[in-house]
C-alpha cells in the first residue's frame, strides 16, 4: 500500500472516530463558524453537519447565551489555553432532551463542556474545538443522593407526625441559646413550654385518630404565628416548646397570650364533631441564675405546672 493510500486510510479511519464517538465535537473557526459536527451534535440536535457547516453556531442555536459563550471562546484563543465549563455552574450549553432511560427523571441533557484551541502549522489559533460530554446520570443520581440526605436530615430532625423539630433538636436549640447567653450576658432569651389542656379527654372521647389531628393544627398555628428565627418543637405527648431567642420574659408573656387566644379561638373539624381546645404555657428567661440547660428547662416546665394548677388557660412566668 502506498504512503498516499496509508494516509487516506489513516484520515478515513480518523474521521469515521470523530463521528461516532459518544461525545459530541464541534470544531469552530475565530468568527465562531462551524466546521466539524459530528453525529453526536447531529443525532441530539437534529441539525445535520450539511447545514451547520460553515454557519454561525448562534445562528444554528439562537438560544444560545451569544455574549457569555463568544467571551468563553476568545479567552481561549487569546490564552491558547483550554477552559471546562461544569454542569453544577451552568446545567447545560446545548439545549439537548435527555433519552437516558435511567435518568428519566431529567427533562434535559446534563453537560460538561471542554473548549481548547486547536493550533495552526504556523503556531496560530486559527480554531476552537468544543467538546460536549452527556453526565446525566452523574448529575442525576448526585441530585438523587443530595434529596435523599435532604429527606433523612429532615427526618432526624424532625417529628413525624407535626413536622415540627423534635426533642433532639431542641436540646441542640438550647444549647446554642445557653453559649450565646454565657459569651454575652446581656443577651435575653426565653423558653416557652406549653401544654393541651385535657388532652387525654379528647383522645377518650374522640379516638386517638382525632387526637393526632388536633396535635397537627396546634402545630400548624404555632408554626404560623412564630417570627423567623424561633424555635418551634414538639417535646413530647401533648407538650409543645417554643424557644425565643433575643426575647425578653415580658415579651414573650405578650407573644404567649396572642398565641393562647388563636387557640382558644381555634375551632378543630373533625369527622366526629367540632373541637374546641385550650392551652397552659410557662415562660422563663435564662438568667445567670441557670447554671446548666436542665435548670432553664426546669423553670419553664415549672411555670407551666402552675399555669396549670391555677385554673388552666393562661400564661404564667417562672418568678
Amino acid at each position: 500500500m502506498s504512503d498516499t493510500s496509508n494516509e487516506l486510510f489513516e484520515l478515513h479511519w480518523l474521521f469515521d472516530m470523530l463521528h461516532n464517538i459518544d461525545v459530541g465535537l464541534v470544531v469552530l473557526d475565530t468568527n465562531y463558524e462551524v466546521q466539524l459536527w459530528n453525529s453526536f451534535m447531529e443525532n441530539h440536535s437534529g441539525v445535520s453537519s450539511i447545514t451547520a457547516k460553515n454557519k454561525s453556531l448562534f445562528s444554528v442555536f439562537p438560544d444560545l447565551n451569544a455574549e457569555w459563550l463568544q467571551k468563553k471562546l476568545d479567552n481561549v484563543v487569546a490564552l491558547r489555553t483550554p477552559i471546562f465549563i461544569s454542569w453544577e455552574q451552568r446545567p447545560f450549553l446545548f439545549s439537548f432532551k435527555s433519552y437516558r432511560p435511567i435518568t428519566g427523571i431529567a427533562e434535559k441533557m446534563f453537560q460538561n463542556v471542554t473548549i481548547r484551541p486547536l493550533s495552526h502549522v504556523d503556531g496560530s489559533i486559527k480554531y476552537v474545538c468544543m467538546v460536549i460530554y452527556d453526565v446525566t446520570d452523574v448529575a442525576t443520581n448526585k441530585a438523587a443522593l443530595s434529596a435523599a440526605n435532604r429527606k433523612l436530615h429532615v427526618m432526624s430532625t424532625s417529628d413525624a407526625l407535626t413536622g415540627l423539630k423534635n426533642r433532639s433538636s431542641l436540646d441542640k436549640a438550647l444549647d446554642m441559646a445557653f453559649r450565646s447567653f454565657r459569651a454575652s450576658p446581656t443577651s435575653e432569651h426565653s423558653l416557652v413550654m406549653i401544654d393541651i389542656d385535657f388532652f387525654k379527654k379528647v383522645n377518650d372521647q374522640y379516638g386517638h385518630q382525632t387526637g393526632d389531628l388536633v396535635l397537627k393544627e396546634v402545630a400548624n398555628t404555632l408554626t404560623k404565628s412564630s417570627r423567623k428565627g424561633d424555635f418551634v418543637g414538639r417535646f413530647g405527648g401533648e407538650e409543645f416548646a417554643i424557644l425565643l431567642p433575643n426575647c425578653s420574659e415580658d415579651n414573650a408573656f405578650i407573644y404567649c397570650e396572642k398565641l393562647r387566644k388563636q387557640i382558644e379561638a381555634l375551632t378543630i373539624s373533625s369527622p366526629k364533631g367540632d373541637i374546641k381546645i385550650t392551652m397552659s404555657l410557662g415562660v422563663s428567661q435564662l438568667s445567670e441564675d441557670d447554671s446548666t440547660i436542665a435548670t432553664w428547662l426546669s423553670k419553664a416546665d415549672d411555670a407551666l405546672y402552675q399555669a396549670k394548677e391555677k385554673g388552666r388557660n393562661q400564661t404564667l412566668i417562672f418568678k
